[in-house]
């Protein structure tokens, strides 16, 4: 069994999904199969309930597993159908039953509950090149009111070269040149450094804060303002 790394990469299992997708629970996993290769092999997947995925194609004509698919020096037309119609399969699930985390701190998480429930908004990955950036955006115009991405601690100033997760709200200019000290609060990276602010989410800033400024930043996206 071996499955392509960038399928489940930055994902977290939906359990109910698992159901819906047509999963059956056996204790502590979830199994399903299908056909693949013109119904000629059957496709078993199981996930655990800790995240484990494994897989399993067996020849339909001969009850053996099939591991050619496996193989990255295997080639030929019919092993590399059997190669995509796998691969097909996981991904679906993936997109079907797993969710994106790209951002792992609890503030993140927490930004992320909020802006969905409040707003009905979802982070949007723009850049393919940049998977550690997501934006949220107003419906009524498009505009952004929200950047979160992971960056190194010395691009905002801060020493030493680890990965961070920060967020980029909008601020009135005025409000904003009172706020940043460059401890907490930092000029918008990567924004406009007129009308948007940087903080770091490692839980120094209270969360009803932190919502407190996405809502004015919300409000603030209505608005005409440059980027």
């Amino acid at each position: 069994m071996i499955i392509p790394d960038d399928i489940f990469k930055n994902k977290s299992l939906c359990i109910d999904q698992l159901i819906r997708y047509g999963f059956i629970q056996e204790q502590n996993m979830y199994r399903y199969s299908t056909k693949i290769a013109d119904n000629q092999f059957a496709m078993f997947v199981e996930v655990f309930a800790e995240g484990e995925i494994s897989t399993k194609v067996i020849d339909d004509s001969t009850k053996e597993e099939y591991v050619l698919h496996n193989i990255s020096s295997a080639t030929g037309v019919f092993v590399g159908k059997i190669r995509d119609d796998y691969e097909k399969v996981l991904k679906n699930i993936s997109e079907q039953c797993y969710k994106r985390e790209v951002f792992k701190t609890t503030d993140a998480k927490e930004i992320m509950k909020y802006v969905k429930e409040k707003y009905n908004d979802d982070l949007e990955f723009l850049w393919v090149k940049l998977p550690d950036c997501a934006i949220v955006r107003r419906k009524d115009n498009n505009k952004w009111y929200g950047l979160i991405m992971a960056i190194q601690k010395n691009k905002i100033g801060l020493e030493g070269n680890e990965k961070i997760e920060i967020f980029d709200m909008r601020m009135e200019p005025a409000e904003l040149e009172n706020i940043v000290d460059n401890k907490r609060y930092f000029h918008g990276y990567h924004m406009n450094k007129k009308n948007w602010f940087t903080i770091c989410l490692d839980g120094s800033i209270p969360m009803k804060e932190i919502e407190s400024y996405i809502d004015k930043s919300y409000e603030l996206a209505a608005k005409k303002q440059n980027n």
